[in-house]
């Protein structure tokens, strides 16, 4: 059994629920700091490549969760498929229980206490600046996710995609599966990468 790998899963996961004020997209950032930079579970790349999967796929965005904690766990045992499976699903299980489990608690709790307050002068303020904070979180968290994702392609193509698809999103009632399909195309007819230079 990877201990180490069981309990940073626990400690990464429960840090970022309780961190994740505006939803668990405004700690994306330090998820990714966690998983490809700390503790090197993945790559860049692959990070992005669940990311993507994760936002393609119905649910909520949040369960790239448990796709990181099933690799976390599985890469243990790169010649035992079985083993793998195995423990890739209780890495899954601990990183998804440490993502929603403190935060709803934390929600709960917090919610009662302060309907307690209702009406005080104070609450107010403390609502605009915890606002502040998510909407840099976000920020931060769509930065970090762009970069990685331009990576290996067409630095231009890449970012025009972004934030066309950026503006569209935000601006008009366009569905995201259709620039996701469109995007999907686009890379797939390999006309985002970079140039390859023939001789």
């Amino acid at each position: 059994m990877p201990w180490n790998t069981f309990f940073d899963l626990i400690i990464v996961f429960s840090q970022a629920s309780l961190l994740a004020l505006g939803g668990g997209t405004a700690v994306l950032a330090q998820i990714q700091l966690n998983t490809v930079n700390n503790y090197h579970w993945m790559t860049s790349s692959q990070f992005v490549s669940i990311f993507a999967i994760t936002q393609a796929t119905p649910g909520p965005s949040m369960l790239i969760v448990s796709l990181i904690g099933y690799w976390a766990m599985a890469q243990h045992f790169p010649h035992q498929p079985f083993m793998a499976f195995g423990f890739g699903v209780i890495g899954m299980f601990v990183a998804t229980t440490a993502t929603f489990l403190p935060s709803s608690l934390l929600a709960y709790y917090v919610g009662r206490w302060w309907e307690h307050f209702h009406g005080s002068s104070w609450r107010e303020p403390i609502e605009r600046g915890l606002s502040a904070v998510t909407v840099g979180l976000l920020f931060a968290s769509a930065t970090i996710v762009s970069n990685e994702a331009s990576i290996g392609l067409n630095p231009l193509y890449a970012w025009l995609v972004i934030l066309i698809s950026a503006g569209l999103l935000a601006f008009t009632k366009v569905s995201p599966l259709l620039l996701m399909g469109i995007a999907g195309a686009l890379g797939y007819m390999d006309l985002l990468s970079v140039p390859k230079i023939t001789h």
